[in-house]
């Protein structure tokens, strides 16, 4: 198992939601083991925990307006 965390960000189109707007809108790291924390770059800020960075997509994606961009590593995960 490797020992290296990816770090990403979320990189938003739209704002779906109109809550947390466009541009990156949160950045975090993938742990070795697969889970993810992340923190959102919003006026109230908050960090969470998820289980695998397909959650992330699955929860925060709204259908492509929002992709994960991986800043270390493979390029492009939707």
């Amino acid at each position: 198992m490797s020992t290296d965390l990816v770090r990403f960000h979320l990189d938003r189109a739209e704002d779906v939601t109109g809550v947390s707007g466009t541009g990156t809108v949160a950045g975090g790291v993938i742990f070795p083991d697969g889970t993810v924390a992340m923190r959102w770059n919003t006026g109230t800020s908050s960090t969470a925990i998820y289980d695998s960075i397909d959650d992330v997509t699955e929860i925060h994606g709204h259908n492509g307006a929002t992709v994960v961009t991986l800043l270390d590593g493979p390029e492009g995960v939707a």
